[in-house]
């Protein structure tokens, strides 16, 4: 069974590799709760307006795990945020390289809707908290082992409904449970255990659902969504933290999406309650019977920059959006792929069908945010995501999945040396 780990860096424009030997696996975790300041602290909210928050259903964490094997180290941050400024990340990920001497540091966020937007003193804060979680995560570093797994689940739907004559509807909600394609029903798992007891240290997810059942444009109540409600579950059930990444969902919606426009707080909720307990028990059933024994692994890190074209000054435009496209590769088998962007379905369906290890998370939003990326015939088609909120020159994101393809496929030595001639 083919499985796939995609992680994004961001990193100086120039590609390089890094890799190590084999050596004891090591991982440290740790968490920090980001929620704002109930009464205090003002977010912006789905509608533009900023304002102080006076609801809070679910608490925001930013959460950080760090992988050693003696010579190579990678730092992974998630933020239950629905998006932070690229300066921000930009400011994390130098100074946990600071801080910690890690310089394959990534930043993603989870892309909850119900989280506000951050900036100020509050984005200050939040910074400030991303950073501690990285350097206690790296202060923490025990003997691990790794194992990983698939499961599927269908808790979504694609939002972009084609027509006879060509044009596209959007279909914002899909209570009637309406079947549409593509969507990507795989959940990746990979279960990390202590090496000494193999109890839980993380559990980390891979799943391309927006979570947008918590969105309103009239209020705020902040809520880490669907991905927050799963990992609390898998939290008390398995032990351990466990971190959601999203992945490529930029045209898929979960089926009670937007519900406020027409439901109470407490439907709403309790749905987000649901799909989280839906994916929660599904975890829990692939990580039951995942054998996590990978304990002396190679770790390799490989770094691409893109110059891409803005869509709107057409295929002849300047290149003056950098963009990058980072693997880690664990012991030559489970791969992360970040990229930056909500990018559309098709695109992380066809980079895990295509991808040379047995595993590929495709973690999205990382880095960059970069609002949409659809795929090449969407674009064409139009519709939201694909003819307006999209930022990067048509293509974009085939070049991107081609990138990460080349990367895999070096890192793993595939790539026949050229022949004296």
């Amino acid at each position: 069974m083919k499985k796939v780990f995609f992680t994004l860096i961001t990193l100086a424009g120039i590609a390089f590799i890094s890799a190590s030997h084999a050596g004891q696996l090591e991982v440290g975790v740790a968490t920090v709760d980001i929620t704002p300041k109930q009464g205090v602290e003002s977010v912006t909210g789905m509608s533009g307006k900023t304002a102080v928050v006076d609801k809070i259903h679910d608490n925001l964490y930013a959460k950080a795990i760090v992988f050693k094997n003696g010579e190579q180290s990678v730092a992974i941050i998630t933020l239950e945020l629905i998006v932070f400024r690229t300066e921000y990340l930009d400011r994390i990920r130098s100074e946990v390289s600071q801080k910690t001497g890690i310089k394959n540091v990534i930043c993603a966020v989870t892309h909850t809707h119900g989280s506000g937007s951050p900036s100020g003193e509050v984005a200050e804060r939040i910074i400030s908290q991303a950073i501690d979680a990285a350097v206690a995560a790296n202060a923490t570093v025990e003997p691990a082992k790794i194992g990983y797994g698939q499961g599927v689940w269908n808790g979504g739907y694609n939002r972009r409904i084609i027509k006879e004559d060509g044009t596209v509807e959007m279909l914002w909600n899909n209570s009637d449970r309406v079947d549409t394609s593509p969507v990507d029903d795989e959940v990746g798992v990979v279960l990390i255990q202590r090496a000494d007891d193999s109890s839980t240290l993380a559990t980390l997810v891979n799943y391309a659902v927006h979570p947008v059942i918590s969105m309103n444009f009239e209020e705020l109540i902040i809520s880490a969504d669907y991905p927050g409600a799963m990992a609390r579950k898998l939290e008390e059930r398995l032990g351990g933290t466990c971190i959601y990444f999203m992945g490529a969902s930029g045209d898929i919606n979960p089926y009670d999406a937007d519900m406020f426009r027409f439901a109470t707080p407490e439907q709403v909720f309790a749905s987000v309650d649901q799909l989280g307990e839906e994916l929660a028990t599904e975890v829990q059933k692939v990580a039951s019977k995942i054998s996590a024994s990978l304990a002396d692994v190679s770790l390799k890190f490989d770094a691409y920059s893109l110059d891409l074209a803005r869509r709107e000054n057409g295929p002849h435009g300047e290149k003056d959006v950098v963009v990058e496209v980072d693997t880690f590769l664990i012991d030559q088998q489970l791969a992360f792929v970040s990229l930056p962007g909500e990018m559309f379905v098709e695109l992380g369906m066809d980079l895990k069908k295509r991808s040379p290890a047995e595993m590929t998370f495709v973690i999205t939003c990382a880095n960059q945010y970069l609002r949409y990326v659809p795929t090449i015939q969407a674009a064409c088609e139009g519709g939201y995501g694909a003819s307006s909120g999209t930022l990067l020159e048509v293509g974009a994101g085939e070049l991107m999945i081609h990138k990460a393809l080349v990367s895999l496929r070096h890192q793993m030595g595939q790539v026949k040396p050229l022949e004296p001639r």
